[in-house]
């Protein structure tokens, strides 16, 4: 690899996606690190440009800003193999998997169901769309949530009854359903096959949950580091995100979520992240820096991992 002041480094953010506005925080914090490590930068948004033009930046490496849709599932790291451009975070196939709640669940559950230490996540629930509203065979609390997408958005916790709203922003995407479980969310970030801590969120302003706007507004949410978890659950949080993270294949980076039931003692992971936000308010970089890693390191680490599939 050049040393950091020879290397050109071309930017991806924004998009047209839900999650642009999350894409564009992370790639301002993101570009900071480049420059100050030396590296010169060109950022592209890939939403006011055409994308045929990547072709003609004469970059060294990418470094993928971009979150959900196109960013996030495959679609952008299938063309940086065809450029055989060298890019950070996670390739085509994992990228694809993790975007899917579902695929990934599957997976993690059927590598994981015959070993000493068993995945477990909330179980799935159906659901059924009779044109006027959605409902599932089910009595309690559960959540219903895009198969595909991060960042919170579009997900709904439905307290009473069996019957969610039917409404444009649900209609338009791919539903699952799954059974509201545990009491503290806590989530792990992996770095370089390295789990760092686990983070116990506390959402604030009456929040149900870690949503879109406790993730990201200032103050929307207190992390606590550690968490205020018993030993063997916080050990079995750090063993089963890297765990996930090297099933399906990760690169350089990923953050996977959870929640805990105090009552029952119960660990769920919910879902794992391939491009985890790097904005002032995101877990993944607050979690290094508990660590001793700085937000130049961890882009440098991100950097020295990219690659390209063959």
């Amino acid at each position: 690899m050049k040393p950091y002041e020879n290397m050109h480094v071309l930017l991806l953010k924004g998009g047209n996606g839900s999650e642009r506005e999350v894409s564009l925080y992370t790639a301002t914090e993101c570009a900071k690190a480049i420059k100050q490590i030396g590296c010169k930068i060109t950022e592209v948004d890939i939403a006011e440009t055409n994308i045929s033009s990547l072709t003609k930046v004469n970059a060294d490496i990418c470094f993928n800003a971009l979150h959900g849709d196109y960013g996030e599932d495959g679609s952008i790291q299938g063309l940086l193999n065809l450029l055989e451009m060298p890019y950070t975070h996670s390739g085509v196939a994992t990228s694809s998997i993790a975007m899917n709640k579902v695929n990934f669940k599957r997976i993690i559950t059927d590598a994981t169901k015959f070993s000493n230490d068993p995945i477990y996540f909330p179980k799935t629930l159906q659901i059924k769309n009779n044109g006027e509203f959605f409902e599932v065979d089910y009595n309690g609390r559960f959540v219903v949530k895009p198969i595909k997408g991060g960042s919170s958005v579009g997900v709904n916790i439905i307290k009473k009854g069996n019957k969610i709203p039917y409404i444009n922003e649900l209609n338009k995407k791919q539903l699952m359903a799954e059974i509201f479980v545990g009491s503290k969310e806590l989530s792990v970030t992996v770095l370089k096959e390295n789990p760092l801590c686990v983070t116990e969120i506390t959402t604030l302003n009456d929040k149900e949950f870690y949503n879109y706007k406790a993730k990201y507004d200032k103050n929307g949410s207190s992390h606590k580091i550690p968490a205020d978890i018993p030993k063997v659950i916080y050990k079995k949080a750090l063993s089963w995100a890297l765990k996930a993270h090297q099933i399906i294949g990760c690169r350089g980076i990923s953050r996977t979520d959870f929640r805990y039931d105090v009552n029952s003692e119960k660990l769920y992971m919910l879902e794992l992240n391939t491009q985890p936000g790097m904005t002032k308010t995101s877990l993944s970089p607050e979690q290094a820096a508990y660590c001793g890693i700085n937000m130049n390191d961890m882009i440098k680490i991100l950097l020295e991992e990219a690659n390209y599939e063959c």
